[in-house]
Parts: C-alpha cells; structure tokens; sequence
C-alpha cells in the first residue's frame, strides 16, 4: 500500500511539473508572438539599416521565403531590448543570444551544422560558468553546509543538466553566401530565454541534489544574472 501511495505521489508530482512547464512555454510562445508582431509592425532602425547593409555587401541573403536580413536584425534588437526583473527586482537582459557560423557543400546542412555549434558553444559557456558559480558557493558556504557528496554528483552531472536544460533554442536569424568553391557559409543566430533557462536549471538541478536547494537556486541565479 505504501509502495502505491508512494508512486502515485510520483506521478501526481511529474504531472504538475509536466503542466508548470506547459503553462511557462505557452507564456513564452505568446510574449515572442508579440516581438514578433513589433518586428513585422516596426520599421528599421539607423543601427539594423547599417548592419544590413554590411552584411548584404559581404555577400550574405536569406533563403527563399525567410524574413530580410533587416526583418531578422529588427528580431534581434527587440530580443536584446527586452527585460525582466532579478532576484532582487533590478532590470536585466532577459534574453542570451549567441551566433555560430559553419561552411558546407549545401545550406541545409550548413544551417544543420551552424545551429549545432551555437548550442554546444553555449552549452559549453555554461557549463563552464555552473561550474565556477558552484565552486564559489561551495568557497562561501560555511561548516560543510554543501556535502562533498553533493559537490561529486554536481561535478559529474553538470554537462547533462545543462543538455537537458537548452532544448528550447528561439531562432532568430539565419543568413547565408555562396563562397568561390561553390559551398555555402551559413551564420546563424539563437537565443535562450533567461527566465525559462533559469526554471529549467533550478528543476533540472533540483533533481540531482535535492537537499541542497538553497545552495543550488543561489548558483543559478548567480549565472542568469552575473554570468550570461
């Protein structure tokens, strides 16, 4: 009886995070809806103008059908204009943005490959920053509060947590040129909501090394906003 009541605890608590989870995506969805809305409405600006204009020179278009460059530049500014509030109620950037750009014998598998590479950079970044705001929270606790347990099992499941952690990428712009060789160069560009990215962590975390809460939200909050 106890064995049931106890999985069914389990399933009633995986459901209500699947749900919270549900709820937070679709408050997402509908606030990149509205950026989205604001870019097709907004004309560009001098600064999207000019970097357009660099790009085009270079050599770089959009593939068929995509928005312009200065459409996909407009994505970009509103993201990087966007705010939330920090733990302590202070504005910050909401939204992490990062470029990678790949060459290839077609653009579908330089896009493939240029997308890649911008998650596994950030992915990357991030593991490298978790893992000194842990070690700075393990230099500042005090009386062992950390288990070296805990410190074990968060050094040894820290790439996971942050693979598990970055699954919802907003593409924001993909351009490409032809090379002389004939291959493509495609750049693109993705970016992680913060706030979302922080939920994930703190869940992801929170699974690994339950009785060190605390210590873990402090660690995540100490990359979203110091680190990112």
């Amino acid at each position: 009886m106890k064995k049931m009541f106890l999985c069914l605890a389990v399933a009633m608590m995986t459901t209500f995070t699947y749900a919270q989870t549900a709820v937070e995506l679709a408050k997402q969805q509908r606030e990149l809806n509205e950026i989205n809305m604001k870019m097709l409405k907004s004309k560009p600006t001098k600064d999207v103008k000019k970097q357009a204009k660099e790009l085009k020179k270079e050599g770089w278009v959009v593939p068929a059908g995509d928005p312009t460059i200065e459409q996909q530049l407009m994505q970009s500014q509103l993201l990087g204009m966007e705010l939330m509030a920090d733990e302590n109620g202070a504005p910050a950037k909401r939204y992490l943005q990062h470029t990678a750009m790949q060459t290839s014998g077609s653009y579908n598998a330089g896009y493939a490959a240029a997308r890649a590479a911008a998650l596994t950079e950030v992915a990357s970044m991030m593991e490298t920053q978790l893992a000194a705001a842990w070690q700075q929270a393990l230099d500042n606790a005090q009386n062992g509060v950390i288990s070296s347990t805990a410190n074990d099992k968060f050094n040894q499941r820290v790439k996971a947590i942050v693979d598990q952690s970055i699954t919802n990428a907003i593409p924001v712009m993909s351009i490409y040129r032809t090379l002389k060789n004939n291959s493509y160069q495609v750049q693109v560009r993705v970016a992680f909501d913060k706030k979302e990215l922080a939920a994930r962590l703190k869940r992801n975390m929170q699974k690994e090394l339950e009785a060190e809460g605390d210590e873990l939200k402090g660690v995540v909050d100490d990359l979203i906003k110091n680190r990112l």
